[in-house]
């Protein structure tokens, strides 16, 4: 099976970090253990481990709550960085819906 990857990564790069952060940005409401990370953005455990614990050092992520011993993450929506991330995510977002737009009406 191949993988696919979000439009933030094709712009970004594609390596473990912005894939991480593509799928946060995605659902940024919400928080995640590592396993469910690695499982839906398709990395192996040590991988996703290691870039959460670096995104978690440097302040992207936050830890949120514990659940059956499980630690949860989540994007720090208080971080300027993150902030920006987000506006970028959303201009990448508009930009495929006006193509799109354009297509079904061309």
């Amino acid at each position: 099976m191949e993988k696919t990857y979000g439009e933030f990564c094709n712009v970004f790069g594609i390596n473990p970090r912005n894939q991480i952060i593509e799928f946060l940005l995605e659902t940024r409401e919400l928080d995640y253990s590592i396993g469910d990370i690695a499982r839906e953005v398709k990395l192996n455990r040590a991988t996703t481990y290691n870039t959460i614990s670096e995104l978690t050092n440097q302040e992207y992520l936050i830890k949120t709550r514990v659940i059956s011993g499980a630690q949860l993450y989540k994007l720090n929506l208080n971080k300027k960085e993150v902030k920006i991330l987000i506006k970028v995510f959303n201009l990448v977002l508009d930009n495929i819906t006006k193509e799109h737009k354009l297509k079904i009406t061309a």
